[in-house]
C-alpha cells in the first residue's frame, strides 16, 4: 500500500509492505528512480516477518521535489518522519547510491533509531572537484533538455554489460517518473554532501554491505573502505551484477538482505512503539 506523509508541510509518497506493527526496515532508493524500485525486496522482506517501507524522495516518483539542491539530510529527515508514521522509534535502513549518502546521513543525524544498516553500491567519501563540476552540467542538463537527457548518460553504466533488456526496460519505467527540477535538485545535494569517513568507526549499528561485480559506477575499493571502517561490516559481492544488483539479481540480493535483517531481529528488542 502506499502512504501519503505531510513533512515540513510538503507532501511525500511513502510504499509500506508487510505486517503494519513489526519491526520496520526503511529503504532509500537510488538516483534517479523511486521506492517501487525495492519492490522485489519489500516483499522478500514482508515475507520474513518485517513492515517493509520505501519513501519517493523528493522530485522522484510521487513526491514533488523542493525549490532548492536536494541534500542528503532532508532525504534523512524524511526518513525519520516516516518512521514516525509508521509508529516505529526505529528500523533498520537500506540505501543503494544516492539512498546509500542518505542512509550514511541517516546514521550521523538519528544514530539511535537505525537498528541496522545495508549499503548498496555506494560510497562513503565525498565528490571530487570534477565530480562537483560534472554533477552540475547534469543538473544545468536536466533543467534545459529535460530528465531523459541525463537518464540517457547514466542508463547504459546503470547496469552489468550482459544484462538483460528487461531490466534495462524496467530502469527507464523506474526513471521516466523523475522530474527534471528533482533530478537537478539530487544532483546538487548530492555534490555538497561531507565526508562520511570519519562517522563510520562509530557505528554500533550491525553492516551489510553489497557490491555488483560488474559495477561500472562505483569502484569496489569505496565499497571496501566502509566495510573496513565499520565495526563488523561484512561485504558481499553478487556475481554478473552492475550498480544496481537488487534490480538486476533479485533472488541472490533479496536473501542476502533478508539474512541480515532476521539476524539482527534475533538479537534486538523489538522497537516499537515510539
Amino acid at each position: 500500500m502506499h502512504l501519503a506523509l505531510l513533512h515540513e508541510g510538503r507532501p511525500a509518497l511513502l510504499r509500506v509492505e508487510g505486517p503494519p506493527t513489526a519491526p520496520v526496515a526503511l529503504f532509500f532508493h537510488p538516483f534517479p528512480l523511486n521506492a517501487d524500485a525495492w519492490e522485489e525486496m519489500l516483499a522478500a522482506c514482508a515475507a520474513s516477518g518485517w513492515c517493509a517501507a520505501a519513501v519517493d524522495a523528493p522530485g522522484f516518483g510521487g513526491t514533488p521535489p523542493l525549490a532548492e539542491p536536494l541534500k542528503m539530510d532532508a532525504i534523512a529527515d524524511l526518513g525519520a518522519a516516516s518512521l514516525d508514521a509508521l509508529g516505529a522509534r526505529a528500523g533498520a535502513i537500506v540505501g543503494c547510491s544516492m539512498g546509500g549518502y542518505a542512509a550514511m546521513a541517516f546514521a550521523r543525524k538519528y544514530p539511535q533509531r537505525m537498528m541496522a544498516a545495508v549499503l548498496i553500491a555506494t560510497k562513503a567519501s565525498p565528490d571530487t572537484e570534477e565530480a562537483k563540476k560534472n554533477r552540475e552540467r547534469q543538473a544545468a542538463l536536466a533543467l534545459e533538455k529535460g530528465p531523459q537527457a541525463v537518464v540517457a548518460e547514466f542508463a547504459p553504466k546503470m547496469f552489468a554489460p550482459n544484462a538483460p533488456e528487461s531490466v534495462r526496460r524496467r530502469l527507464h519505467e523506474l526513471a521516466s517518473r523523475a522530474t527534471g527540477q528533482g533530478i537537478a535538485n539530487a544532483l546538487r545535494g548530492m555534490a555538497l554532501r561531507p565526508d562520511s569517513l570519519p562517522d563510520l568507526p562509530r557505528w554500533t549499528a550491525p553492516t551489510l554491505v553489497i557490491a555488483g561485480e560488474q559495477d561500472q559506477l562505483m569502484p569496489r575499493t569505496e565499497m571496501e573502505k566502509i566495510a573496513d571502517s565499520v565495526p563488523g561490516a561484512k561485504l558481499e559481492v553478487v556475481a554478473g551484477t552492475g550498480h544496481l544488483p537488487f534490480l538486476e539479481d533479485p533472488g541472490t540480493v533479496g536473501p542476502m538482505i533478508t539474512a541480515h535483517l532476521v539476524a539482527v531481529r534475533a538479537r534486538a528488542p523489538h522497537p516499537r512503539p515510539l
